[in-house]
């Protein structure tokens, strides 16, 4: 079969033709933006980030009704806000470690509390 013929081999040699160029497409917004922004502050919001997600989890371990948020800006906040009560409180990094500490602290004495108790 020829390759101008329309059949398989002339789709395929149109495909290859097709090769997307990278070096012409345009980085997307977020990504100009973070490169923009102070190293010292990217890394600020990737520890607050991954200290929200030890959060949620220590939160979700201990049936505690939290939802933390980023509150980004010149100084990136956590928002902790209680979703039974509604009250909000905003933790720096420091107090979120803090945070995170006291969490751990309660946990070595609840370990096999109630173990007894379901037997």
């Amino acid at each position: 079969m020829k390759i101008g013929a329309g059949g398989p081999q002339a789709q395929a040699a149109r495909e290859a033709s097709q090769v997307l160029d990278t070096a012409r497409l345009k980085p997307p917004a977020e990504e100009t933006l973070l490169q923009s922004e102070d190293l010292a502050l990217r890394r600020m919001r990737y520890e607050l980030n991954k200290a929200v997600e030890q959060m949620r989890r220590m939160a979700e371990m201990f049936n505690q009704p939290y939802d933390f948020i980023v509150r980004r800006g010149k100084k990136p906040r956590i928002k902790l806000r209680d979703r039974r009560t509604g009250a909000e409180r905003e933790l720096t990094l420091e107090e979120a470690e803090a945070w995170l500490e006291e969490m751990k602290e309660e946990s070595k004495g609840r370990k096999g509390r109630k173990f007894n108790g379901y037997a």
